[in-house]
């Protein structure tokens, strides 16, 4: 009796294993157990989640130098595709000019001769420079997602356990091959495109102004528009992007950890469960991409009509001035030329802007993995004394708990 006291009194100071005097406890415990798997799959760069499309272009710093040479090349190629109009509407010129003699008719053929030759001989140029800039450019896209992909594989193998603990292995390798392809194609092939059509624009705009400033101001009185808009675009754009990629990490954590467990899987008939799991992840991802689709399909439509109804004012104005102005009939073909040419400069651009959007909401994860510090020191270099044989360990006050579990205790 007297033992059975004593355990009583012993087991009366005891904290009970389970706890059911209510919900706040546990809620409260849930919600510090998810704190703690936020910082720990986070770390210190929660900050660096929002990360702009300059931080992209920095991968590319290393290669700044062959950059520099296909952009030379890139001005090249977009001067000579702007310059084809200018001759283009030189021969309409001489051919619907006053010619009515014999020596006139072959004056008016012999320029229309040499001003082929030279359209040539720009066409020749112009070639050399494109493939020279998709040439470089390409490379170059090569380099930067290599060096990416193992400056990110260094980061995270240096990571502490517990971080590997609350992160997704299938996520980790979603981020290492897909994310890091498409900043690749945003930080360098897209780059080109997008310098290509920027310079076109540029360059034809300035030939624009030159044949007439007037269908010129005319022709931008739409951008105001367009640039709110598209603004705002960008902004949803990029952050459908973020969670359309998350979604597919998931996805592919799921089927990574099902295909490295199926004899688990298999052993308690999970088949049907795990295929429900990765097709729910799945259909997330398509949700997301055909909302993403509507919205870039909208954006394109109201851009190909803002363009168009821009094109068609500068004709009928146009029209106008040559009947009853100083354009010629060659300027006016020059200037529907030139405008036809920016148009589908911006007209890429804008869907370049939309792939450096989404790229921009892919590195968003992969940015702060590669800022997140690691909560595990460096390895040291000091070495146990050569001259003792023997040493003592004490241990005193051990305690231990999971880091994505701080609050349930292991051993104490």
């Amino acid at each position: 009796m007297a033992r059975g006291a004593g355990n009583r009194a012993l087991s009366s100071e005891r904290t009970p294993l389970l706890v059911t005097n209510g919900t706040d406890d546990k809620r409260i415990t849930l919600e510090q157990n998810n704190a703690s798997v936020s910082d720990l799959e986070h770390g210190d760069a929660v900050q660096a989640a929002n990360v702009g499309f300059c931080r992209i272009l920095r991968l590319a710093r290393p290669e700044a130098g062959k950059l520099a040479i296909a952009t030379v090349a890139l001005l090249v190629a977009s001067t000579t595709n702007i310059l084809v109009p200018k001759y283009g509407g030189k021969i309409i010129d001489i051919v619907s000019g006053h010619v009515k003699t014999q020596e006139e008719k072959a004056e008016a053929f012999n320029a229309i001769k040499n001003t082929i030759v030279e359209i040539l001989l720009i066409v020749v140029i112009g070639s050399i420079a494109t493939a020279l800039r998709a040439w470089w450019f390409s490379s170059t896209s090569e380099r930067v997602v290599a060096r990416l992909r193992k400056n990110l594989f260094r980061h995270l193998i240096q990571q502490e356990i517990a971080f590997f603990d609350v992160t997704r292995t299938g996520e980790l390798l979603s981020r290492l091959s897909e994310d890091t392809q498409i900043i690749k194609n945003a930080a360098t092939t897209n780059l080109s495109e997008a310098l290509r059509n920027l310079t076109t624009a540029l360059i034809g705009l300035g030939f624009m102004f030159q044949t007439s400033w007037k269908l010129t101001l005319l022709a931008l009185a739409v951008v105001p528009v367009i640039s709110v808009g598209v603004r705002k675009f960008g902004r949803y754009v990029r952050e459908l992007s973020h969670r359309t990629q998350a979604a597919a990490a998931v996805a592919a954590s799921i089927a990574e950890e099902s295909f490295g467990a199926v004899r688990t899987v298999r052993s308690f008939a999970q088949e049907d469960y795990e295929s429900s799991r990765y097709a729910e992840k799945v259909d997330e991802t398509l949700k997301l991409g055909l909302k993403q689709a509507m919205v870039i399909g909208f954006f394109a439509g109201g851009m190909n009509a803002a363009s168009t109804l821009s094109v068609v004012t500068v004709v009928i104005y146009g029209a106008y001035l040559t009947i009853y102005g100083p354009m010629t009939t060659g300027d006016l073909t020059s200037f529907i030329l030139y405008s036809l040419t920016v148009g589908s400069s911006v007209s890429s651009l804008s869907g370049l802007y939309t792939t450096a959007m989404k790229a921009a909401g892919a590195s968003r994860r992969v940015f702060q993995l590669l800022d997140r510090v690691s909560g595990m020191p460096k390895p040291g270099n000091k070495c146990p004394l050569h001259d003792q044989e023997e040493g003592e360990v004490e241990i005193n006050d051990v305690w231990f708990a999971y880091p994505s579990r701080p609050n349930n205790m292991v051993l104490q």
